[in-house]
């Protein structure tokens, strides 16, 4: 059991046998004496001063002579911030049914929306390269380019009509 102690002192025991170890030596005067005196030696080589045998008696002394503070009764809340919790919360809900109100009218809409926009008909304009080559060359001045010359041939655009 003290090869156990002294690895909870040394905080190297696993937690999950702290409570039988402390448990033994609430049982065992011994182990008591024991946890004292590794205590005693190892805050004298960390260089605390010494505790006297009597300190816990002094302490609890000197807790019982100290006056008991009792905090004052709290005052009573106003009427209007008694009101406030339950009235946000009416808002809340009436807000979440308002938005899904309103989004189970607007599905029926947007399909019509859609067809107008498909009416438009793109058309397919082809572009020289060479003519693209020199835009580019002459707006990226400076400026590397992750494609290479061969990629700038493909180029095509689609024009469609503006509303």
């Amino acid at each position: 059991m003290k090869e156990k102690l002294s690895a909870l002192m040394d905080n190297e025991l696993p937690a999950e046998q702290w409570g039988a170890v402390l448990d033994a030596v609430k049982q065992d005067p011994l182990l008591q004496a024991q946890w004292q005196e590794w205590h005693a030696t190892k805050d004298a080589l960390q260089g605390f001063a010494p505790v006297s045998g009597d300190f816990m008696a002094k302490f609890s002394a000197r807790l019982a002579a100290e006056p008991v503070v009792i905090a004052p009764k709290r005052l009573a809340e106003p009427r209007a911030k008694r009101w406030m919790v339950p009235l946000t919360a009416a808002a809340s809900v009436a807000f979440v049914g308002l938005a899904v109100w309103q989004f189970s009218i607007a599905p029926a809409a947007v399909p019509q929306q859609m067809a107008s926009l498909n009416a438009v008909p793109a058309q397919h304009v082809q572009v020289d390269a060479a003519e693209v080559r020199a835009y580019l060359a002459a707006h990226r001045a400076g400026v590397a380019n992750p494609m290479g010359d061969d990629h700038l041939a493909q180029v095509s655009f689609e024009v469609g009509e503006q509303r």
